[in-house]
């Protein structure tokens, strides 16, 4: 049995220690005393003795990582109000699974990406492999995936049940579907240097632009025909697919690796590996036209990157991973940007690598890989039960030296059509 992050205990143990202490502590106000309480956690890691192939953090630091958690959120400056939030999911949330991934907890469906190709996960659990693929994305309500195959784009049913295929001028990636709307879906992808895009049922394959930079494009989820991408210039485009016209441009954060246009149509995320920012987006100017705002940026702390970034589904949030180094260890910060108030909170400080970070549909849960301790974390941004579910890469029937499983997609945000 791996060891595990302490959310819960059954009894008088750990779990409910911390819950009465956090009922009972007051708010503390040194404004240094955040970084003395890591300093504690990660010089205790540090002096452990090193193993070989580690496959999990010890259970001594781990108490010491959550007793870090804790003294993060509660000496932040919202710590006053995300008491409670600590309490509930570190007393009263269920105990963690470690008998492998048996529900998505909040419900929904993932698309998980491995080395072996992409995989199907349903809210119970179940999953199947899409075998002959090597990426893959939802459409708006998961009634089908686009897929990969070296230059061969497909559509395809959750099942693998193949619907069309077409053969791209060069190597496929980053399939991207439009929402819904009553003209029908597209799908844009990149295919070799250039930017293409395609009918929902495989027709009208063509050009948008021959040259662009190596970032997935993203449509607006508020109006099916609308396309942000980054051209090869630095450049960010927006195109009016379906009449073939440019009706925005602005030029793109420096060094971009993700782009994702969210907040119902009216924001859109830019990332680098040293700045997040997010652009408002409004209809403006002559008809058909969109206006791209200034863009919000958001204070990093120093000397930290970013290794994964996720808009919220009402664009009201930015999550963020954020990697560095304090004591000369590794450490990974898990932040939450306010996108109106530029405001933020550290939900959680860990020594080592966290891989990624996604919002749930509803946008009341994140996950969050792990996987030096082999888990995914469903932690909640609302007062509910955080969970964290073990054996992941067992459920994917991986074992070392293959990267850890990436959830690719969280499905859906939307109700399925009629």
């Amino acid at each position: 049995m791996s060891e595990r992050l302490p959310f819960r205990s059954n009894g008088d143990g750990f779990g409910n220690l911390v819950g009465r202490a956090l009922r009972e502590a007051p708010v503390p106000v040194e404004p240094d005393a955040e970084e003395r309480g890591l300093e504690v956690v990660l010089a205790a890691y540090a002096e452990r003795q090193p193993r070989r192939r580690p496959t999990s953090l010890p259970r001594l630091a781990l108490g010491f990582a959550l007793a870090a958690l804790i003294a993060a959120l509660l000496l932040s400056p919202a710590g006053a109000s995300v008491r409670g939030w600590v309490g509930d999911v570190f007393s009263a949330a269920p105990k963690p699974s470690h008998s492998g991934l048996t529900e998505v907890p909040g419900g929904g469906r993932l698309l998980v990406q491995t080395a072996a190709g992409p995989w199907v996960v349903e809210p119970d659990g179940s999953r199947h492999l899409l075998r002959g693929f090597g990426e893959a994305s939802w459409s708006p309500h998961g009634l089908y995936l686009a897929a990969t195959t070296g230059r061969e784009l497909s559509a395809l049913s959750p099942d693998g049940t193949v619907h069309w295929s077409l053969t791209a001028p060069g190597t496929v990636r980053d399939p991207r579907w439009s929402p819904w709307s009553p003209a029908g879906v597209m799908v844009a992808y990149r295919a070799g240097t250039g930017l293409r895009v395609v009918a929902g049922d495989g027709s009208e394959d063509r050009p948008l632009d021959e040259s662009v930079a190596p970032l997935a494009p993203s449509w607006s989820p508020l109006r099916g025909s609308e396309l942000a991408y980054v051209d090869a210039g630095g450049a960010l485009r927006v195109l009016d697919v379906k009449r073939d016209r440019a009706i925005g441009r602005a030029r793109a954060l420096a060094g971009i690796r993700w782009l994702e246009w969210g907040g119902r149509g009216h924001a859109l995320l830019e990332a680098s590996p040293r700045r997040i920012r997010v652009r408002p987006v409004a209809v403006g100017g002559r008809p058909g036209a969109v206006s791209l705002g200034r863009p919000r940026a958001f204070h990093l702390p120093a000397g930290e990157t970013v290794r994964s970034v996720a808009l919220s589904p009402n664009g009201g949030k930015v999550a963020a991973l954020l990697g560095g180094r304090f004591g000369g260890v590794r450490r990974t910060d898990l932040m939450v940007f306010d996108v109106h108030h530029r405001a933020s909170v550290r939900l959680l400080s860990v020594p080592g690598r966290l891989s990624e970070v996604l919002w749930a549909p509803h946008g009341g849960r994140l996950l969050v890989g792990w996987p030096q301790l082999d888990e995914w974390l469903f932690l909640p941004t609302r007062f509910a039960e955080g969970r964290a579910v073990g054996g992941i890469r067992a459920a994917f029937r991986l074992e070392d030296p293959a990267p850890f499983p990436r959830v690719q997609g969280w499905c859906c945000s939307q109700a399925r059509p009629r």
